[in-house]
């Protein structure tokens, strides 16, 4: 098993400016339902630039991470905790860049894994889906 950062790509037919919005502020509507609390009542994520990020579920929220960096032209970065406790919070860091054929290139890294939590990394297969599902909505 390995601590090594989870890195996932995709290009998207956007600007920079695009893709950073559709991947924070639109992220309830291209997330899987089925990597929520209960896929039948999720409703969306709430994302505070300043602070918590949640998955909304009809009434509840429930807190995942926390934002550690906003800037709309080129990264956002947040600690991340869902399916793991807070006090193993891991770094989600994802860069926008102009991609050299056009478009922008969304590099997500999800990192900070300490030993003990192997294990948990492992279960973090979904980036890859997460990122295409991501693409359509964008594209």
């Amino acid at each position: 098993m390995s601590l090594d950062p989870i890195v996932a790509e995709v290009t998207v037919p956007v600007t920079v400016t695009e893709a950073f919005v559709g991947f924070t502020a639109q992220m309830g509507e291209w997330w899987d339902p089925m990597l929520t609390p209960d896929a039948a009542t999720f409703s969306g994520i709430a994302i505070d630039p300043n602070g918590p990020v949640a998955m909304v579920h009809e009434d509840e929220q429930y807190v995942w991470g926390r934002v550690m960096e906003w800037d709309p032209i080129g990264r956002y970065t947040q600690e991340f905790w869902l399916g793991h406790p807070e006090d193993e919070a891991t770094v989600l860091d994802v860069r926008f860049t102009e991609a050299e054929a056009g478009g922008t290139l969304v590099r997500l890294v999800h990192s900070n894994w300490v030993p003990g939590t192997e294990e948990v990394r492992e279960k973090y297969t979904h980036w890859a889906d997460l990122l295409r599902r991501y693409a359509v909505h964008v594209s």
